[in-house]
């Protein structure tokens, strides 16, 4: 729990830096009506921030809403936000539909909102700034509170109600009694807005052990078997090594032979290297303030991606073994199980589990090196991204 004021940055991002259709003066009128709706958690401060740079270069499909993220993280560090939603005039693309008015992101507790689609510019609506600062607000309270965990609602004139044009902003008009209970709760428990003082590394280990309900529901909520999918070339990487290992009798013999101590040592350590590997590949780049100090909001996302990214390659570890299996049982010759080898019978259950292991080990750890080079964006989409609005 924290014992101050929670603060919740609204920043401008004028990517086009021409303040285009009066952006500013949208946002300032969007801000008042924010505040006010929230008026009923006392120990929330609503701070309106203005950003005018970087540039941000758009990407083929346009600009990437993950890019804004890595901007809103070090915004959000650097100025000791709890939460920090970022308005630009842009439009952004995304993955699974045509294109975004917002990404609201739990697990760095940054949201990204755009204008551009808020009204049709060739209608009569474009002009109406009273309508275009009510479906602003609008838009601006649902990212909150996807932000502070709160359902989708049935009701359409809920603020949670589910967005899919910009018009089903008009009906949203309340937080029921019940989510602005749970809202007044859940701010201190999500804020994550602690900073390190004194020893980082004791700093480190007692967020982590303090927020490991969150670091493990984040981590579920970004779906591991859906990050597995992404990640074709991690795939084929590996199944290319272990399909040619399995027919090398040098393969064998090692599974025939090793050790249940040396083969607990080579899984472990090739299941660290890979999961280090594809932490820094996919990642956001978590930084420290101007003075040194870390945020306890960046020890809960990195805590979440990495775990993430073990239960993961633990899905890919138990898909590689199972498919091994399945060669070893059904695919590879039987006379060559006992023949194959140097000296001991390789057709024994046991010899059998090792080699599976084995090769499902060299599997992941030859596969994150591919894995590497798998789209950036399509995995951190998965990674940091509950849902796209």
């Amino acid at each position: 729990m924290t014992d101050h004021q929670i603060t919740v940055g609204i920043m401008k991002m004028d990517v086009a830096g021409r303040d285009a259709g009066g952006l500013s003066e949208l946002i300032q009128r969007a801000t008042k009506r924010f505040t006010k709706v929230l008026r009923h958690a006392p120990r929330l401060q609503v701070r309106s921030l203005t950003f005018d740079g970087p540039t941000v270069t758009p990407e083929q499909a346009g600009y990437s809403a993950l890019d804004f993220v890595q901007i809103g993280i070090n915004e959000k560090t650097e100025r000791k936000l709890a939460f920090l939603l970022i308005v630009t005039e842009v439009e952004l693309a995304a993955a699974s539909v045509s294109y975004l008015l917002a990404l609201p992101s739990q697990l760095t507790n940054v949201a990204i909102v755009s204008t551009k689609r808020l009204a049709d510019f060739e209608s009569d609506e474009a002009r109406d700034q009273d309508l275009l600062t009510r479906r602003l607000t609008t838009l601006m309270l649902h990212c909150f509170g996807r932000l502070l965990n709160l359902d989708y609602q049935s009701d359409p004139t809920n603020y949670m109600a589910r967005i899919r044009a910009p018009e089903d902003l008009d009906g949203m008009d309340h937080f029921s009694e019940r989510q602005s209970e749970r809202m007044a709760t859940s701010l201190p428990e999500e804020a994550n807005d602690r900073f390190s003082e004194g020893n980082k590394f004791v700093f480190v280990l007692r967020q982590l052990a303090g927020n490991l309900p969150r670091i493990v529901r984040g981590a579920l909520r970004s779906n591991p078997l859906r990050i597995a999918t992404k990640l074709p070339t991690m795939i084929a990487t590996a199944l290319s090594v272990i399909i040619l290992l399995i027919f090398g009798g040098e393969t064998w013999d090692f599974a025939v032979s090793v050790s249940a101590r040396q083969l607990t040592v080579f899984v472990v350590v090739s299941f660290l290297a890979a999961t280090l590997v594809l932490y820094r590949a996919f990642s956001f780049r978590l930084i420290s303030t101007r003075h040194g100090k870390t945020s306890e909001s960046a020890v809960v996302t990195a805590g979440a991606t990495y775990l993430a990214l073990v239960l993961t390659l633990c899905c890919l570890l138990l898909l590689f073994g199972l498919l091994m299996y399945g060669v070893v049982v059904f695919v590879f010759p039987d006379p060559l199980m006992s023949t194959w080898t140097s000296d001991q019978d390789g057709s024994t259950a046991g010899a059998h589990f090792r080699l599976v292991v084995f090769l499902a080990a060299v599997g992941i750890l030859s596969g994150s090196l591919g894995g590497s080079a798998d789209s950036r964006s399509v995995v951190r989409n998965v990674l940091f991204a509950a849902d796209e609005t």
